[in-house]
């Protein structure tokens, strides 16, 4: 995920146009490029499904893209995508770390693309709060969705494509997750001056404050949306 995020995803590396091809003259990324990502991530998705039969496994079950790239720009700050993982839903608070999450993200290379990613339990909506409109580009069935990648490319997304909730629905989302972030950020509260809780979330890229950052995160932010829905 992002520096802080559900991976909310990380943030996307610090290059210009002359490091990478693809990328525009002010730091942006081409739609096509974002594209071609998106179709990397869907092989390398595709190749990891002979690890089921393992004892590593693959979680992962389907990729859907979100953000600008269901928009009409040729240029991007960053794409954005969203891994929905087979996992229980108790272990996937929103914005909360998750090791098969980090793992998924880390084969995917999302860290050296120019990509904003987070994920999801298979068992809840993909959309939530955050992520209101989604295209489905891959899934463990069925591989990459050719017709939804040249539907981004073409910038002709049919509604039937997009998952998107009415109000009423991502408020019903919204209460049910927010009940489950306030679980976990009282268990995060519980344990943050515990030594041995704090070095079991302690590593090179996280540490007990970013925990608790997230954990806090997620709940404010859902209390503002719900607001924002009942207004």
């Amino acid at each position: 995920m992002q520096g802080p995020g559900a991976r909310a995803s990380p943030s996307p590396p610090e290059v210009t146009s002359d490091d990478r091809p693809g990328m525009s003259d002010d730091g942006g990324v081409k739609r096509s490029t974002a594209i071609r990502h998106l179709e990397e991530m869907a092989e390398v998705a595709s190749e990891h499904l002979r690890l089921r039969d393992t004892d590593i496994g693959w979680p992962l079950e389907e990729l859907w893209v979100t953000g600008e790239l269901l928009g009409l720009a040729d240029t991007l700050e960053s794409g954005s995508v969203v891994l929905v993982l087979d996992v229980a839903v108790d272990e996937l608070p929103w914005l909360a770390r998750h090791s098969s999450g980090e793992w998924c993200g880390r084969q995917l290379r999302l860290g050296k693309r120019p990509m904003q990613w987070c994920y999801r339990p298979l068992a809840r909506p993909v959309w939530n709060h955050e992520h209101r409109r989604l295209v489905r580009f891959w899934s463990a069935g069925a591989g990459l969705d050719d017709s939804a990648i040249e539907a981004l490319r073409s910038r002709r997304l049919d509604q039937s494509r997009v998952a998107e909730p009415s109000a009423a629905e991502l408020a019903v989302q919204l209460r049910d997750e927010l009940a489950l972030s306030s679980r976990h950020l009282r268990s995060v509260l519980d344990g943050y001056w515990d030594d041995r809780w704090r070095r079991q979330h302690k590593g090179v890229d996280e540490s007990p404050e970013d925990h608790l950052w997230r954990a806090a995160t997620a709940v404010s932010d859902m209390h503002a949306a719900l607001a924002g829905l009942d207004a």
